[in-house]
């Protein structure tokens, strides 16, 4: 079937070079042991001033008593007022492993932020997580579409920059512990964040939907007791708008309800002459509503149900076309070019590709360009104490998105390539959890199901130079997991965790997929209504065990060391998307990950000093590689073949005095790939692996300066620095493509009040106003190259006050 196309192609060069002889004229995308549940929500991860915990008597690695954690959580220091967590840091508290630890006690590598450092830094966007977290890349990429909300994950080099129902994410996003299946929609704007963690390497034990790279684990401010309210209002570059509110309200002794908002509106950075209304591309227009309610009517139960809504509207994508591939005389715009009178590299008549065309801030398309996506989700989370030492937990959950996007893809006036998404998913899951301890808390264990279905359709309108027609499809999910992990506490100092998950994915494809027209004689000629592929229900099963294994030595009670052994799997799939008429879809075997991992952990100087250090040796293996050459009309995935992924991290952050903060954190992930299948045109050994830098280096310093009775300011300097990277979405390595390692410097200006009611924050961010590449495509079969870049420098102002 791969013959259809080539022929094809050969014909193009073939009938090219003959209108240019003149010989042929014509045109044509989380459960802490049982006591912490009965006077704090459920799903909240407190974070809390330092306080001194008396450890129990031969048992210092024993989870702290947890009504001592409760106590700390409601004494948060009011932000006017001196500040005693720029004097002696603070005690961040994790729930990575299904229970409440503090941060420098829980032995994997783990970054955390509170809702009040993300504010500091004036962050609001959820893929801001980059720009502080080593070895990560979050970015939001249309792919192989016009979608303007697509969140595109990598940690320590493993991730995933599609959205189509055929390949899962690599990094799994969790929000109060419901996992988000669908990229689409999820570059989230923060409105009522609590804390987010970023957990590095394979989760595939305790979160096992596909977090082979890793999981980000996302708390939102749960309903309480007490009555408080907070909201900010930010303006800033190109009429830039956001505006944030929550409120917390008791409505009894028992019932208690947390409603939250926020709008985010921006006008966009590239122009788009031929567009409606000329609308500038890359623009904001997001609305997002949620709300919580708990009920706890005794000490033993929690139920909280909670909403959301969000309504994205774009102008579209801010890709632009930059060039043209001179190494593909057989594609679709060399065609055009040769019809036009003209040839690849020079054709000045009006109906060429050509540099009239490129450009890094306009997009010259012509067909409607848009991004209209809306999510809603339903969650509730219940929490039962059946003894001191055990606790049952249930969540279920409902989201629903839906996506209508569209891209004229060559970024001309002219009909080469135009397509459009109808998208709409569905999910439904169920997790049933066990967790608690046993052995005078010497043994702490978790164990659970889990059922997902995930379902819906991507139905595709194409339309190409050489044809139009229909590509995409209905797809259905089902998964199954069951899971155990438990901690013993051999000694006082020493720990070992070992746990184990089995899943089974069962995945089927109705592709919906066939040709309406085509150019014709002599170029290329199809009945209409000629499928792709067959339209039947295409099976695609895998299972999988994923274990894991944890060393944890407590040397003293500010150090402790660790090693892991762990594995990820992430199941197979089906190209969604048409790449050559076949008697079936392409389909691809499972990715599977395993990782060897030793760090250090450790707090010292009266919590003013936190340092964390990591190893790691990743083996990556099956790997599910979306590519595009020449020899198919679209991308397609497939098994590439082998990665070795070797690396480190270093964090710090220390509080020096004084009102002076400062924190660093270096990565090294050094991707290669050590097997390859054959069949991959363009892919070798020295290719890298695309979105992926090598280096990540972060840093930043703040200071505090008291005004007395007038509160206090603190001035904030973040840089950021990432080497360089292959931004291609589709797999393969071009120079053109490429984007230099850079250097990003943010300044932020904060003053709050000394009631602690009421602050503002100036600040800019990419100071240098360098438009790094985010990301791009290059497809052989179309010939265009098209990128987006960065908005560049921005400024911004903002209010806020809180009762």
């Amino acid at each position: 079937m791969v013959y259809w196309h080539t022929s094809l192609r050969y014909r193009i060069v073939g009938l090219s070079a003959a209108l240019l002889s003149g010989s042929i004229i014509g045109g044509l995308s989380p459960a802490s042991p049982a006591r912490a549940a009965t006077t704090q929500p459920a799903a909240q991860v407190p974070t809390v001033t330092k306080k001194k915990i008396p450890a129990t008597k031969g048992k210092e690695n024993a989870a702290p008593p947890k009504e001592k954690v409760v106590q700390q959580a409601t004494a948060k220091p009011r932000p006017g007022a001196a500040d005693p967590m720029l004097a002696q840091g603070e005690t961040i508290m994790v729930s990575a492993r299904k229970r409440v630890e503090r941060l420098e006690r829980t032995p994997i590598s783990i970054t955390a932020f509170t809702g009040r450092q993300l504010d500091e830094r004036g962050i609001t966007s959820l893929a801001r997580l980059q720009d502080f977290t080593p070895n990560m890349t979050f970015r939001n990429i249309p792919s192989n579409s016009g979608i303007a909300n697509n969140a595109s994950v990598y940690i320590r080099g493993i991730g995933q920059n599609d959205f189509s129902f055929g390949v899962d994410p690599g990094v799994g996003i969790y929000i109060d512990g419901v996992y988000i299946g669908s990229p689409v929609g999820s570059v989230f704007d923060l409105i009522d964040l609590q804390q987010v963690e970023v957990l590095k390497g394979p989760q595939g034990t305790l979160f096992g939907r596909n977090s082979i790279g890793g999981a980000i684990n996302i708390h939102t401010v749960q309903p309480s007791e007490k009555y408080s309210a907070k909201a900010d209002v930010k303006y800033g570059t190109a009429n830039r708008v956001n505006g944030r509110a929550m409120v917390n309200i008791p409505l009894s002794k028992t019932l208690f309800l947390k409603l939250a908002a926020g709008t985010f509106e921006q006008d966009g950075y590239v122009n788009a002459p031929y567009q409606k209304n000329q609308r500038k591309l890359g623009n904001q227009d997001t609305r997002m509503f949620r709300a919580a309610l708990r009920w706890h009517p005794v000490d033993a139960f929690n139920v909280t149900i909670a909403g959301d809504y969000m309504r994205d509207r774009s102008n579209g994508a801010p890709m632009v076309t930059t060039g043209i591939d001179l190494n593909a005389p057989g594609s679709m715009v060399a065609l055009n070019n040769a019809l036009a009178g003209g040839s690849l590299a020079n054709c000045q008549a009006a109906g060429c590709v050509n540099s009239r065309y490129f450009s890094k801030n306009t997009y010259y398309g012509t067909s409607p360009t848009f991004s209209n996506n809306q999510a809603w989700s339903i969650s509730a989370t219940m929490t039962y104490d059946l003894t001191s030492a055990l606790q049952l937990k249930s969540i279920t959950a409902y989201r629903a998105v839906s996506g209508k996007f569209g891209i004229d893809t060559d970024g001309t006036p002219l009909n080469i390539n135009q397509v459009y998404d109808n998208y709409k998913q569905r999910q439904f899951s169920e997790e049933f959890q066990v967790s608690g301890h046993a052995f005078n808390h010497r043994l702490e264990y978790a164990a659970g199901l889990y059922y997902y279905r995930n379902h819906g359709q991507d139905v595709n309108p194409i339309d190409f130079l050489v044809l139009s027609g229909l590509s995409g499809g209905y797809f259905n999910e089902n998964s199954y997991a069951a899971y155990t992990q438990g901690t013993y506490h051999v000694t006082s100092k020493f720990s070992i965790t070992a746990g184990a998950r089995f899943t089974e994915d069962d995945k089927s494809f109705v592709p919906n997929q066939y040709i309406t027209s085509t150019i014709g004689e002599p170029f290329y000629y199809e009945p209409p209504g000629t499928p792709f592929v067959p339209k039947q229900t295409y099976r695609n099963n895998s299972n999988k065990w994923t274990p894991m294994v944890n060393l944890a030595y407590q040397f003293n009670r500010q150090l402790m060391a660790y090693a892991t052994f762990s594995q990820g799997f992430k199941g197979g799939g089906f190209t969604q998307r048409i790449a050559d008429p076949a008697p079936y879809p392409p389909s691809f075997k499972p990715e599977t990950v395993t990782s060897y991992e030793g760090g250090l952990k450790y707090l010292g100087l009266h919590n003013r000093l936190r340092l964390t250090a990591a190893g790691f040796y990743t083996f990556y293996n099956n790997m599910q590689l979306e590519v595009a050459d020449s020899q198919h009309i679209g991308p397609y995935y497939t098994n590439a073949g082998r990665a070795r992924i070797p690396g480190m991290e270093l964090e710090g952050d220390y509080y020096i005095g004084d009102g002076w903060r400062v924190n660093a954190a270096v990565g090294l992930t050094d991707a290669h790939y050590s097997k390859l299948d054959g069949s991959v045109q363009g892919l070798t050994l020295a290719s890298k692996l695309v979105l992926v830098s090598k280096w990540t280096v972060t840093g930043g310093v703040e200071k505090r300066f008291d005004l007395r009775e007038n509160g206090n300011i603190s001035p904030r300097v973040d840089v950021s620095y990432r080497s360089g990277y292959f931004t291609n979405f589709n797999g393969i390595n071009y120079p053109e493509l490429y984007q230099p390692g850079y250097v990003t410097v943010d300044f932020a200006l904060r003053w709050h009040s000394a009631n602690g009611h009421y602050s503002a924050i100036a600040g800019a961010s990419n100071l240098s106003n360098y438009k790094f590449r985010t990301s791009g495509e290059l497809n052989p079969s179309f010939g265009y190259i098209r990128q987006a870049f960065d908005r560049g420098r921005q400024w911004y102002v903002q209010g806020g006050v809180t009762f």
